[in-house]
């Protein structure tokens, strides 16, 4: 299997949830570049651009580029020097990016292991999984919002709405992360050969399984 996998899809379509588990199956390391920036603030041993990061992250304002690709670009060069695969998600937002992290690929001659997936989802789907969506205030796992879920079953913490499903902040995300903004990214991604389609609809389990056998092709 290709030891760089590249998950994307719209907010909503499950691409967290689909990346942990395919990290479990696969041994790869998991990099999610929001939990990335959050660990910062429990480990003791950070370089000069990782306590920026952390500065910067905890004013509320944006992490620039730069500083981002320096965090993960360790973690993956980390991780493939010493033979372990790496599953990128929600790390890639824009066509600039997607560039940035090629360059890197290439330089690195790792262009012949990148596989991008994407999950397909439409806006209107994504908008009602995140605005019909419960998520536990201690480990993040989600649940529907179908009035049976209350608390989480796996840690047994409050299960609550999250402030940025609430349909303004859901309508913008989408505007900013939804099919629209992924055009782009995707049409780089195909052009170069390397970008296959998941169907996003169904449970996780469905999912997971289209996700496997996507992959197994691939690997063909």
């Amino acid at each position: 299997m290709k030891k760089i996998i590249i998950l994307f899809g719209p907010p909503g379509s499950g691409k967290g949830t689909q990346a942990k588990l395919l990290a479990q199956k696969t041994g790869y390391t998991h990099i999610s570049t929001g939990d990335l920036l959050r660990s910062l603030g429990a480990r003791e041993d950070l370089s000069a651009e990782e306590i920026r990061a952390l500065h910067i992250m905890q004013a509320g304002e944006l992490v620039p580029d730069k500083v981002i690709y320096d965090l993960v670009f360790a973690v993956i060069e980390n991780n493939l020097k010493n033979g372990t695969g790496v599953i990128l998600d929600g790390a890639i937002r824009n066509l600039e990016q997607a560039r940035a992290y090629q360059d890197f690929f290439v330089k690195n001659n790792w262009e012949n292991e990148i596989l991008a997936l994407t999950l397909v989802l439409t806006d209107e789907e994504s908008a009602r999984r995140l605005t019909t969506r419960l998520v536990c205030q201690k480990c993040g796992e989600i649940y529907r919002n179908d009035g049976k879920n209350s608390v989480c079953k796996k840690c047994g913490a409050q299960l609550t709405v999250r402030p940025d499903d609430d349909f303004g902040s859901v309508k913008k995300r989408l505007k900013a992360q939804g099919n629209a903004a992924l055009a782009p990214i995707l049409a780089f991604y195909e052009a170069l050969g390397v970008l296959r389609y998941v169907g996003g609809l169904g449970t996780i389990d469905k999912v997971k399984t289209a996700l496997e056998e996507v992959l197994e092709v691939a690997d063909k």
